[in-house]
């Protein structure tokens, strides 16, 4: 296995780290000075994940997280059980204990854990526990009730630092701790990572991962009676998720992942990541995962040792699961995309490419909703104005009709086909007929039907193959002898299937 290639992947994993845990914007020279890294090392990775949409620049020439990873960290909220059932859980234990409630994992392989989801209990002393937030493994409930499972040996061989006067740091000391808190089933801390608060935890384990379900209040408004109170109250909040856990999940996809295209270590390892997000019960090793990256099985090799030695996965027998680094990503980037904002550089360039007005059309699939929530002006001498924020009807317009085409039929049977202008279509048949040649074509056209003197293309974009909006040129109709439809249309098609492979998860 060649070393060289290895810390090459690592170094990867280390930017993408560094951009996912950073609240703002960084530059080259500050991401290079924080991972010891030599500058052009750092900005060929930018440069490279920026390619990608794992990146993003901002107007200052500074990093910042990109669209694509946003898109893989709300996959796997949705998707792994859990980041999925975590919330819920914990929402009912804080109301039951008036207090600051916790999910952790560890943060293998390393001695500390991070925090994937918190409820804050409601008063003005707070805690500052973030998800993302990195706590020690030795000191508090929260870590030591993870460490009670793993035993002390995952502790390594450093000094155990001390957080408070409190903080016990003798290893052998540690170790009978432990050994109390396995025999009550629950830990409890006074004062050791924080020197005026209590708390309580209890360990369960998910997918691969070891976690901990812990309750956090201040010290001075907490009993001793209170804290035996929480034991089992945390307990039954820690098997619940092992519960959920435990539940059948989605077969493993073995298709081979195709986007992004390329064979270079950046590409393999956003793959992985794809992988990791798109099957979080876990992926075969071996064969499989190589034909699913792409790559033979000694690059697979060395690209499983770089997930696993940075914790971005973790390996059971020949099964690989995220792994941590991978929710401490999504615990700090969140559980939703925000959609107009990554679709705002495809928009940009598909105005400047075809000189025209752009829109960004949202279907909002539970009350069926249309709804135009962004708008890029075009560059021609005379160009169309629309505004955003506006309903967009589905029966009427290029925008509209794009959307309604991969609709279920029967939501045609529901809409008043109420008439907007004089060209509005409302024959039922008719317009059945003109939706099914848009799926047929993959664009729709409306000329004058929404707003009497603008004429319209538009193509939808999906995620994860269900309909989720479209993305529509509009010229006014004086321009329309003049207007290449086709080639216009083929812009905004190939516009709307970059937006889809943006914000789909295999």
């Amino acid at each position: 296995m060649s070393e060289s290639a290895v810390a090459g992947n690592e170094r990867i994993v280390d930017v993408l780290h560094a951009l996912a845990s950073r609240a703002e914007a960084t530059g080259v020279r500050e991401l290079a000075h924080a991972l010891d890294a030599s500058r052009s090392t750092v900005n060929r990775i930018l440069l490279g994940l920026q390619e990608h949409g794992l990146a993003a620049v901002t107007g200052s020439g500074n990093y910042q997280v990109g669209p694509r990873l946003r898109v893989l960290a709300a996959a796997l909220h949705a998707r792994h059980p859990l980041l999925r059932n975590a919330e819920t859980i914990i929402e009912r234990l804080g109301e039951e204990s008036d207090a600051t409630v916790l999910v952790a994992v560890h943060d293998a392989p390393r001695p500390s854990v991070v925090v994937v989801a918190c409820r804050r209990r409601p008063g003005p002393i707070k805690y500052l526990l973030e998800p993302g937030t990195v706590l020690p493994l030795h000191a508090g409930a929260t870590g030591r009730a993870i460490l009670g499972r793993l035993g002390i040996n995952a502790l390594g061989d450093r000094p155990l630092t001390a957080a408070t006067p409190d903080t016990v740091i003798n290893r052998a000391e540690l170790e009978k701790l432990l050994q109390e808190d396995r025999k009550a089933g629950y830990t409890i801390s006074v004062g050791q990572q924080f020197p005026l608060a209590a708390g309580v935890a209890a360990s369960f384990y998910c997918e691969g991962l070891t976690g901990s379900v812990s309750i956090t209040r201040p010290r001075f408004l907490t009993s001793d009676e209170d804290l035996v109170r929480f034991g089992p109250m945390v307990q039954d909040a820690a098997h619940a998720i092992e519960a959920k856990c435990a539940l059948p999940q989605s077969p493993e996809n073995p298709e081979p992942i195709g986007n992004p295209a390329g064979s270079t270590a950046l590409v393999r390892i956003i793959k992985l990541v794809t992988a990791l997000v798109a099957g979080p019960s876990g992926i075969t090793m071996g064969p499989a995962l190589a034909r699913r990256i792409g790559a033979n099985i000694a690059t697979t090799n060395r690209l499983v040792s770089t997930a696993v030695a940075t914790g971005l996965a973790l390996a059971q027998g020949d099964t690989l699961h995220p792994g941590p680094r991978l929710f401490h990503w999504a615990a700090r980037l969140g559980a939703t995309v925000d959609v107009p904002s990554a679709a705002q550089p495809i928009l940009h360039d598909l105005a400047q490419e075809s000189g025209e007005t752009i829109g960004l059309i949202q279907f909002h699939t539970d009350t069926k909703h249309a709804v135009m929530t962004t708008v890029i002006d075009g560059v021609q001498p005379l160009h169309y104005g629309l505004a955003s924020g506006v309903a967009i009807p589905l029966h009427a317009g290029a925008g509209g009709k794009a959307i309604l085409a991969h609709c279920p039929p029967d939501e045609l049977d529901k809409l008043a086909l109420e008439p907007l202008t004089e060209r509005t279509q409302t024959n039922r048949d008719a317009l059945a007929d003109d939706l099914r040649s848009i799926r047929e074509r993959g664009w729709a056209t409306g000329n004058g039907e929404r707003i009497p003197d603008a004429f319209g293309v538009s193509a939808p974009y999906f995620i994860n193959g269900a309909i989720a909006g479209s993305i529509t040129a509009t010229v006014s109709r004086l321009r329309l002898p003049d207007l290449d439809v086709e080639a216009l249309a083929h812009m905004v098609q190939r516009a709307a299937q970059r937006l889809t492979l943006l914000l789909s998860v295999p």
